[in-house]
């Protein structure tokens, strides 16, 4: 029962390892606004439990491919372990001699790392087990998954950013990625270990001078969100909200935030032309202003303005308007709305509006309106009798001459009144 249970539950979980609920849970909970310093020791535990399984979840969530269904994720997961078993074979039959590993670190006139022998010793061993042309080749713009498969069937294809990662997994499995570094040059990213440059696409220790400046292990996590998608691969279509978590995730784990941060801002664009896109003002003026754009924040004010007027939702015209920057606009919106009520027969509001506005052809207008609606009661009155009774009425309509400033209706009031 319990075991039903189980693959009950696992068949309609979205996860097919307990760790990805794990990995999910943490890029969920983080924000645009957490420091790298608190997230950072967080996210490298997370890296150091297993780096693997949080690459694929951040391609599939993140990325889209739809190649990533449980079911596959599952098959890499058990490559994973044939890769992990055959790294442990090559390491036992590879005889590395420290003075010929020293004499090529010498030769690229870098510094042999004293007292880290033994880690460089197992650096050098996955170097060379990733040798391009043995297991491995290199393509550009791959996905992870493509990494992720029996080495004993098909070769391991993966770009830069892929196999660096691949390759602080297998020294996960031993020391700690703390001990590790990236370096950002252009257009690519290599590893870096103890004032070593180590070009993982084809195993060879190098001096890089084109940047001097190394980050942190963690750096990778924010470089495979910013990297480009596969084109090889089918991808589903993302939510623009999605697209946002993702460049806020790299933002917050990333000490590059200049350079993050516009991918940050073209993510909040692209969601808030979508947003404008559909109607959805308040949606798009929240991202412009995460955006920090001023011009398009009054712009959607101004047009969200136009579109709750047009729908005759005059509250949020007016709302839109007043926030827009633009005097001249919040009277457009209160004179159609005047209009409108004017032309429903809602004289009374209209011409609250237009008295407000000082429009005095329009107050005019509200009032001659009202007088004919008073006409329309004495129309069929004859009698002297009839006429006395409805002495209200001709009052009102002498009041509503004289604000309209017709002479001629004013006295013809008064005449009738006279006879009362």
């Amino acid at each position: 029962m319990l075991r039903f249970l189980k693959w009950f539950f696992g068949f309609f979980s979205s996860y097919v390892h307990p760790f990805e609920r794990k990995v999910d849970k943490f890029f969920r909970n983080v924000k645009s606004t957490d420091s790298i310093s608190s997230i950072k020791d967080s996210l490298l535990a997370l890296m150091q439990e297993n780096l693997v399984i949080v690459s694929v979840w951040m391609e599939k969530k993140y990325k889209g491919y739809t190649y990533l269904s449980k079911s596959v994720r599952r098959k890499m997961y058990e490559d994973v372990e044939k890769i992990k078993m055959a790294l442990a074979d090559f390491e036992k039959n590879l005889v590395v001699g420290m003075e010929d590993l020293k004499a090529l670190i010498d030769e690229k006139g870098l510094v042999f790392p004293v007292g880290d022998e033994e880690k460089l010793k197992y650096l050098f061993v996955i170097m060379q087990f990733l040798q391009p042309g043995r297991i491995y080749q290199y393509i550009q713009t791959a996905s992870f998954g493509k990494l992720l498969r029996d080495p004993s069937v098909e070769k391991l294809e993966g770009d830069c950013n892929q196999i660096v990662t691949l390759y602080m997994y297998l020294y996960s499995l031993k020391y700690p990625l703390s001990d590790l570094n990236i370096k950002l040059l252009p257009e690519h990213v290599c590893l870096h270990f103890r004032n070593i440059d180590i070009e993982a696409t084809n195993g060879t220790f190098q001096k890089y001078t084109e940047n001097k400046e190394v980050l942190p292990a963690t750096e990778i996590v924010s470089t495979n969100l910013l990297d480009l998608t596969d084109f090889r691969e089918e991808v589903q279509v993302i939510s623009p909200r999605v697209i946002v978590k993702s460049a806020q995730l790299a933002f917050a784990i990333s000490s590059l935030k200049a350079l993050v941060a516009k991918n940050l801002n073209i993510a909040y664009h692209n969601l808030a032309v979508g947003a404008l896109k559909s109607n959805d003002f308040e949606t798009a003026i929240f991202y412009l202003e995460k955006e920090g754009d001023p011009a398009g924040i009054k712009a959607a004010y101004h047009n969200g303005a136009l579109y709750y007027l047009k729908n005759h939702d005059f509250s949020k015209a007016r709302f839109f308007a007043s926030k827009s920057g633009n005097p001249e606009l919040e009277k457009t919106i209160r004179y159609n709305e005047g209009v409108y009520f004017y032309e429903k027969g809602s004289i009374n509001s209209a011409l609250k509006i237009f008295t407000s506005l000082g429009d005095e052809k329009m107050k005019k207008a509200c009032y001659a309106k009202m007088y004919n609606n008073l006409v329309k009661k004495v129309i069929n009155v004859r009698t002297l009798p009839d006429v006395k009774s409805h002495k209200s009425t001709y009052l009102k309509m002498l009041d509503l001459a004289r604000k309209m400033g017709d002479s001629n209706l004013e006295q013809s009031v008064k005449e009738t009144l006279s006879n009362i």
